[in-house]
């Protein structure tokens, strides 16, 4: 089993989507300022309280909910292999069949019309007129 890379936690930026860094979320236009320490200290509740209740969070719900979604895409796998891709294949070899007998009736059955079409088509000459 590979070993869990504690530093980069979304290699392949599946919620790049999530950019709650304080500068993301709030700004202040040119014109338009709090007092400096409101600013610095908002920056500091932000980032306090958003790192808290994401880790309160996460320390009850989030091993829950990782075994739920383990569970889920386990049920997803057995799915496919005992299920769906054992149906895929009884159709594909059940429509090879109807495949071929439904070319036999259409070889039977409309070929020798085709046939007698093309015989007397062939037959035609055309001549073009100047006019």
């Amino acid at each position: 089993m590979a070993e869990v890379d504690l530093t980069n936690r979304d290699p392949n930026a599946l919620n790049n989507h999530l950019s709650t860094a304080f500068e993301d979320v709030l700004g202040e236009p040119d014109g338009i300022h709090s007092m400096d320490c409101v600013w610095r200290n908002s920056y500091s509740c932000f980032n306090c309280g958003k790192n808290c209740l994401y880790k309160v969070c996460t320390l009850l719900c989030g091993i829950f909910i990782a075994l739920y979604w383990g569970c889920v895409f386990a049920a997803v796998a057995m799915q496919h292999i005992w299920c769906i891709t054992p149906s895929f294949k009884v159709w594909e070899i059940n429509m090879a069949c109807m495949r071929h007998y439904s070319k036999s009736i259409v070889d039977c059955c409309l070929g020798p019309c085709c046939e007698t079409c093309g015989l007397f088509l062939s037959n035609m000459k055309l001549t073009q007129t100047s006019g």
